[in-house]
């Protein structure tokens, strides 16, 4: 098969879902030659998108400023939104993955992954898929994604994340205020939640883009071993789509042609299936 329908076999895998006979049919190739063109592709690029452009391109709190949208005109050190992930996987067949992976919040057998996101948009981080009933402030311990963070950089999360005691010197963090005993909140402490909202919308946003990938939304069995790979890669494709927010920034550009540079490398070499 040419390169560039190897890529669109694995692209509607990952977009639509379609079962592998599906795709076979369509691409008039067996079943087999599918299993083997998707698992090498992902790797292939995994390496190269998440590897090689985001993990490699977390911005500076210089670059974020230079590209700061006007939700965050309040919070103008901010570096990064911090937000979990979390969907639906089958049921593990050992009965301590499957007490691991329950998820009480979604009363369900479930994986989950902590997001980061520059204020214009763009993710930056995407940690491994971990067992439903991992707590976030475990996998940010365990992702080491806080030692990215640089003395005055803000970080910006919702209440699930206490994780004032892991956070590097110098490093603040803003997340809404808890509700006292006195059963309401202040109005300094309401205008800090709605302006910490209006912030934190997007990273909302961006993670819905990745539930878009169809393969996301139930992670069967058979893909466990590539899972996270799977998820990370959804990550940086939805890099290459059109900016979540109006204001266009140089930090997009510059990542979405990186990776679209990456991609044209990858399609000029031959894939050994």
């Amino acid at each position: 098969m040419k390169p560039e329908d190897q890529l669109l076999i694995v692209l509607v895998k990952l977009k639509l879902n379609l079962r592998d006979i599906d795709l076979a049919h369509r691409f008039c190739v067996s079943r087999p030659t599918v299993l083997n063109i998707f698992h090498t592709l992902v790797h292939a690029l995994h390496k190269m998108l998440s590897d090689g452009v985001v993990n490699e391109s977390f911005p500076s709190q210089l670059k974020c400023k230079g590209s700061l949208p006007k939700s965050f005109e309040d919070f103008s050190s901010a570096r990064a939104s911090m937000d979990a992930i979390e969907t639906t996987q089958d049921i593990p067949t050992h009965m301590d993955n499957q007490a691991m992976a329950y998820s009480m919040y979604k009363s369900r057998h479930t994986v989950k992954a902590v997001i980061c996101m520059a204020p214009n948009g763009a993710l930056t981080f995407c940690s491994m898929l971990y067992p439903g009933s991992t707590s976030d402030v475990a996998i940010v311990r365990h992702s080491q994604v806080l030692r990215k963070f640089e003395a005055g950089d803000l970080i910006l999360a919702d209440k699930g994340f206490t994780i004032h005691d892991q956070l590097p010197q110098g490093v603040c963090f803003n997340i809404p205020a808890f509700l006292s005993t006195r059963g309401q909140f202040t109005k300094q402490e309401a205008a800090l939640c709605y302006k910490i909202a209006k912030a934190r919308i997007h990273a909302e946003r961006a993670n819905e883009r990745i539930k878009n990938y169809k393969i996301l939304r139930h992670i069967p069995s058979t893909y466990r071993p590539i899972s996270t790979k799977i998820f990370q890669l959804c990550s940086c494709l939805v890099n290459l789509q059109a900016p979540l927010l109006k204001e266009i920034t140089y930090f997009k550009f510059a990542l979405v042609c990186d990776s679209m540079f990456l991609l044209q490398e990858c399609l000029a070499i031959p894939f050994f299936i």
